[in-house]
């Protein structure tokens, strides 16, 4: 008997440094509140700044982002003996329809097709209404899109390795959304996209 307890410790400790070398090279802590991860489909935000802002809701994907944020943070990252902590402290994707009055008549150029105007309206341009430091998020200027459909905004801020990670991505989607992020399949792949460039972003952030 004695021989078969000590045999069966001896295989545990012989396998316990091997269960440290299987563990994930990655662990995320998702500490945003719980506002950002509540909901369905598009919120609303608030403020006459944030009008035709919405803040696109977590399930709007599965798996949920942050989920996702990780398994392609894995695929990514170097193999290294230690283990290392990505805290997600804030993370928000914005679905910004808003447009504002400009010169030069952006969507008279390229056509309306992403923003459904009448014609009277030609001679508007994508991007917020008013100054970044007035918008509740998903803030974004004309410059930061490459095409015709309304941005979707990531903005991403956490902690890795006790520094400070801030992202922002604007991404702009090939074709025009349904835009009620609610299982349409080109809402939920443009939304999958904005969130691998988002981990792009944070993967070179996090090797600075």
């Amino acid at each position: 008997m004695n021989r078969i307890i000590f045999g069966a410790l001896a295989l545990c400790a012989w396998q316990m440094p091997a269960f440290a070398q299987d563990a994930p090279p990655l662990a995320v802590i998702d500490l945003r509140p719980d506002g950002e991860k509540q909901g369905n489909g598009l919120l609303p935000l608030e403020g006459k700044c944030n009008k035709d802002v919405y803040r696109i809701a977590d399930v709007a994907t599965d798996p949920l982002k942050v989920d996702v944020l990780k398994a392609d943070l894995e695929q990514m990252m170097p193999a290294s003996e230690e283990r290392r902590t990505l805290t997600v402290l804030d993370w928000s994707i914005y679905y910004n329809r808003q447009i504002h009055k400009g010169e030069g008549g952006f969507l008279k150029s390229v056509g309306v097709q992403g923003y459904t105007i009448p014609n009277k309206s030609e001679g508007k341009q994508p991007g917020s209404k008013c100054p970044r430091k007035e918008s509740a998020g998903g803030w974004y200027t004309g410059s930061e899109v490459s095409g015709v459909y309304f941005p979707l905004v990531s903005e991403f801020s956490g902690t890795f390795a006790g520094k400070p990670i801030n992202v922002r991505v604007v991404y702009s989607p090939s074709q025009k959304l349904e835009g009620k992020f609610q299982g349409d399949p080109r809402d939920t792949q443009a939304l999958l996209e904005a969130i691998h460039k988002t981990t792009e972003e944070v993967a070179t952030a996090m090797s600075r």
